[in-house]
């Protein structure tokens, strides 16, 4: 994939968090729902499929004996990236259930986390097997929508960082864009990083959608994911994927 694509994918990625809190003044939160549903439709339709994939070449390649589980070592990864998450998240409601406020070190906490999380996206973005332009737009897209609704949740609980958190993520997006110019590594860990991904998003887009006070949109989210999904369908069978 020539990396003047990828760059142009970073760096929309990187715009969402320096311009999303001006988009979500202007939006209805139905939007939010929209982007919801279509990065979860380009989880179980695009990576999902893909993550199972490597899986099975994982489970009888060569390194399969010095690996640790490998039957489950890509799902585990995804667990990773779900639970990982989740426990953030659950950090976060116990703290406004005691009304205190984020501390320093738990925000320092949160956003390194989310800034390791939003470098795995565009590190993904130059190292994952993009057939062609169309599949590399559709990834960048999804993950565009996806972190507007990561950068809502962090809103939601602003943290002593706040001021700097969208810059902090923004460099982050191209750091990780950066490392995967830069380096290579092998296909096993590339769909280790993709399940780990794929767990992020699951648990990041429920935070957004499902917890009680956060006025998510049903069928926003519903039609966005069905749309997104054919979408998807109908490229990959054009393309012969």
């Amino acid at each position: 994939m020539p990396y003047q694509y990828t760059f142009i994918a970073a760096l929309l990625l990187a715009s969402v968090y320096i311009f999303g809190h001006r988009l979500r003044a202007r939006s209805h939160r139905r939007w939010i729902s929209i982007a919801a549903g279509v990065s979860i439709s380009t989880v179980f339709i695009d990576l999902l499929p893909e993550i199972s994939e490597s899986q099975a070449i994982f489970s009888s390649g060569p390194h399969r004996g010095t690996a640790l589980f490998p039957e489950q070592a890509i799902y585990l990864a995804a667990m990773l990236g779900f639970v990982l998450f989740y426990g953030l998240q659950y950090m976060v409601v116990t703290s406004a259930s005691t009304q205190d406020k984020p501390s320093a070190t738990f925000s320092s906490l949160r956003i390194a986390a989310f800034a390791g999380y939003s470098s795995l996206i565009a590190y993904l973005v130059v190292h994952n097997v993009w057939k062609g332009v169309p599949s590399l737009l559709l990834y960048s897209l999804a993950m565009a929508f996806h972190l507007l609704v990561v950068d809502q949740s962090l809103a939601r609980e602003p943290g002593p960082f706040e001021s700097s958190r969208r810059w902090i993520l923004a460099l982050a997006i191209m750091v990780g864009w950066s490392v995967g110019i830069l380096t290579s590594i092998p296909e096993q860990w590339l769909a280790r990083i993709t399940g780990f991904v794929c767990g992020g998003v699951i648990m990041n887009t429920l935070v957004v959608e499902l917890p009680e006070g956060r006025e998510g949109r049903l069928w926003p989210f519903v039609l966005a994911t069905v749309a997104y999904s054919l979408v998807l369908i109908v490229v990959f069978r054009l393309r012969g994927i």
